[in-house]
């Protein structure tokens, strides 16, 4: 397999159904290898501190498969919690689905960073023809008492034309990013919920 395409060929083939391990980690070396390549050029790289990965089935599909081989349980159950949790993810058609990150390399960092990026996962804009706004998947997650989170999962509707900067307005990040053409087919090519079958 070789670039962007051929391991999305090679995923196309297996993420439609959820695999248990015992059968997906006779395929992980080929696996990792083919989403480290097919990831690649969904990341954004938003300054020193946050980077964005837009998402789609196939990266979910491997975040699924690999909670599922780190617990290390077969069955029917815990594949249906792994795909409750986080099958959300996933964008349908007509979505653009995104993980904000935001970067910190140390405890102490987590403590002197991470709360100046409260209210974040609220600013991410995309803005084309027209702007639409990114909201959390999981609102549940932001609730009152709700601890600061370096982790945001965000979903917004793809906004029209083939021109999309990413906009973030938030006073520790304020930055706009105009997407490359690229990416930009790259995202509307993306594997959706349409595709697979859980």
């Amino acid at each position: 397999m070789s670039g962007v395409e051929g391991a999305r060929a090679f995923l196309a083939g297996l993420i439609k159904e959820i695999l248990p391990p015992s059968k997906y980690k006779a395929l992980r070396g080929k696996v990792v290898e083919a989403i480290a390549e097919y990831k690649r050029p969904r990341y954004v790289d938003v300054g020193e501190r946050i980077t964005v990965l837009f998402e789609d089935a196939a990266t979910v599909w491997f975040q699924i498969e690999e909670s599922l081989l780190l617990e290390g349980e077969e069955g029917e159950g815990p594949i249906a919690d792994a795909i409750k949790a986080y099958g959300p993810i996933v964008p349908r058609a007509g979505e653009v689905s995104l993980t904000l990150m935001v970067n910190l390399y140390s405890d102490e960092e987590l403590r002197r960073v991470l709360p100046k990026y409260k209210g974040v996962e609220g600013s991410v804009y995309l803005i084309a023809e027209a702007e639409v706004a990114a909201r959390p998947i999981f609102p549940e997650d932001y609730g009152p008492g709700a601890m600061p989170r370096s982790i945001h999962y965000l979903k917004a509707p793809a906004p029209p034309g083939d021109e999309w900067t990413l906009a973030i307005r938030h006073p520790a990040a304020e930055v706009n990013i105009k997407l490359s053409r690229d990416l930009i087919r790259i995202i509307k090519n993306s594997f959706t919920k349409e595709f697979i079958n859980w």
